[in-house]
């Protein structure tokens, strides 16, 4: 297979690659464009039937400040209102002033993180009449809030404060029957988040830093689910309650809601064992746009939750059940992620190479220990990775430089084949074959065998938030953004050309003219958005390519100079012609009239 064939396989992938993205699932052609909803949860009602009592206007707020974040609790619920980052770092711009809130949207009661429901969907002696309820703050200091609920059948206390560790809440529900009689009750404990369609949405490669998905650990797996695993058709699946939830198989270890750099992880430690749960809703306005319309409403995204779902529990008179749940709500970083134990490191998503990205990432930490900056890290690792890789690139190069020293041959094959492309091919075959070359095809494979290092480096470099709002350079305010004035994208396209440029021409002149100018094209293109991080890296990348690739053929040009490759080409004569002496020559071994190669 020629270069310029693998240059139009390489546009057939990135068409279908593109296709996925922007027509496949849930985004276009195939998604569900608003016809059919999802079944929503049974409706819980109060004994008389009604939904929910009446609010008051207004709501007791309780704060817990600690030295990384701000927590805002609401009496309506005793669930987060805010939780605002603190330090220069998580702000929602680079140099912003802006702290980011991992509360979103915090109006909506139903969707704020450490919400805890009681009610069961149905039946009689529950212990309490609404979800909804108005707590009381009963006691309030700088690390903690304390919430109690209290009626004729029911007293709940339930307690929120911090650890002392970075980002992490601890929540304590006692629920008490003050009834005569046994009540029930079941306790779930969400982490909730809301995003729109828009803000989730990439752009020529790069994943939105808001994309959310729900993640359920249990001892049986790990499952990241998105807005494409709850379409209407899903909830008729076995892993669905009848309260249209997805319940994970296996003991729960902790359910999560995710984005690429930040987490709100709820993690059970004393109480029934609870089911792990998730569900992602869709939302949008629905005063102002219709079901048919609502995926072209301003505000359409999804509801992500998942939730810790404990087991009915029926209680005595005066009898009581505590539960105890710890919270990590904050950015995912791997030390402090790995502090809170539990394997809630698996929150980051490193995709399907993970163990390979897993040291990657753990090499690149210790690099930055040794340099103090994450741009010369990942220069660093760049070159290593290079290095180590190096034994398997060789064979290409020094393919690609004995290919550049039959290039006469190679130019006279193509003009004399030219209308004749299955004769061409044979031909450069048997050039190929009588100098050693390695087969392009063959030569794939060096390169093949380098994929999933390379995949997993762009998968862990493009969600580690350890670049993020890191800068580099006078060029680069943030690593996990596009750099400024497109100077990355605009070097890398110009060193991809030059690159072209070193390799060895095939095929057509067309489809070397296609080659030499789409490759970098579509590097330029691909890194106008993509975080700077990964432009670092590709550009290092790159250099280092070309330095080999002239490296090695400088050195194979020193051990051949003085030699010719010595080529003769000449055509196959058709069986019977004779030579002008008379004599007959030798059979042809591809057949009458075809193509040679004689050295």
């Amino acid at each position: 297979m020629e270069r310029g064939k693998l240059a139009q396989w390489l546009f057939i992938g990135v068409a279908i690659l593109l296709a996925w993205q922007f027509l496949g699932p849930g985004g276009g052609l195939f998604g569900n464009k608003g016809g059919e909803l999802q079944p929503a949860p049974p409706a819980v009602t109060s004994p008389q039937g009604t939904a929910e009592a009446p609010r008051p206007a207004e709501d007791l707020t309780c704060v817990i400040e600690q030295p990384d974040f701000d927590a805002v609790l609401t009496t309506q619920g005793a669930s987060l209102r805010n939780l605002k980052l603190k330090g220069k770092k998580y702000t929602t711009e680079a140099k912003g002033s802006t702290p980011i809130d991992l509360v979103a949207p915090a109006d909506v009661e139903s969707t704020r993180p450490l919400r805890t429901d009681l009610r069961l969907p149905a039946g009689e002696a529950q212990q309490v009449p609404h979800n909804n309820l108005d707590w009381k703050l009963a006691a309030h200091d700088a690390t903690s809030c304390t919430f109690v609920y209290e009626d004729a059948a029911a007293k709940l206390t339930k307690i929120v404060r911090a650890t002392g560790k970075p980002y992490e809440l601890e929540t304590t529900m006692v629920v008490q029957n003050l009834a005569p009689e046994a009540r029930k009750h079941r306790l779930t404990v969400e982490q909730d988040s809301w995003r729109t369609k828009q803000e989730t949405e990439g752009s020529l490669g790069r994943i939105s830093e808001h994309m959310t998905e729900v993640v359920a650990a249990t001892t049986e797996t790990t499952e990241r689910l998105g807005p494409d695993a709850f379409e209407p058709s899903d909830f008729k699946d076995k892993e669905f309650t009848n309260e249209a939830w997805r319940r994970s198989p296996g003991a729960t270890r902790w359910v999560a809601v995710s984005s690429v750099y930040f987490a709100k992880i709820a993690i059970p430690f004393e109480g029934p064992a609870p089911f792990a749960e998730s569900r992602i809703e869709e939302h949008w306005d629905r005063t102002r746009t219709s079901v048919e319309n609502r995926t072209k409403d301003a505000y359409f995204g999804h509801v992500y939750r998942a939730r810790l779902a404990y087991p009915e529990v029926e209680l005595a008179p005066q009898a009581s059940q505590t539960y105890k749940v710890l919270s990590y709500l904050g950015p995912k970083d791997r030390d402090l992620l790995a502090a809170v134990n539990h394997g809630v490191t698996e929150v980051i998503n490193l995709g399907t190479f993970s163990p390979i990205a897993k040291v990657l990432v753990a090499y690149l930490r210790k690099l930055h220990g040794l340099t103090g900056s994450w741009g010369w890290a990942i220069v660093l690792l760049t070159i290593t990775v290079r290095m180590l890789l190096f034994p398997l690139s060789i064979s290409q190069i020094k393919s690609s430089a004995a290919m550049r020293r039959l290039k006469p041959e190679m130019d006279e094959l193509n003009a004399r084949y030219k209308d004749d492309p299955a004769q061409r091919g044979l031909a450069l075959q048997e050039l190929w074959r009588k100098h050693g070359v390695t087969n392009p095809v063959l030569g794939c494979i060096p390169v093949l065998l380098q994929m999933p290092i390379w995949f997993a480096l762009y998968q862990a470099l493009q969600t580690a938030v350890e670049l993020y709002h890191v800068p580099f350079g006078p060029f680069i305010p943030d690593l996990s953004a596009e750099g400024k004035y497109f100077i990355i994208p605009l070097v890398l396209g110009a060193s991809s050309f030059f690159q072209q440029k070193l390799m060895p021409p095939q095929g057509d002149p067309m489809q070397q003219k296609m080659m030499q100018y789409m490759l970098p094209g579509i590097f330029l293109v691909m890194m106008l958005f993509l975080p700077a991080g990964l432009g670092v890296y590709m550009l290092t990348n790159t250099w280092l390519g070309i330095a080999q690739q002239v490296g090695v053929e400088r050195y194979l040009r020193s051990k051949t100079e003085g030699t010719s490759a010595g080529i003769e080409v000449r055509e196959k004569p058709s069986a019977g012609d004779k030579t002008p002496g008379g004599d007959s020559k030798s059979p042809p071994a591809l057949g009458k009239g075809k193509a040679r190669v004689r050295g």
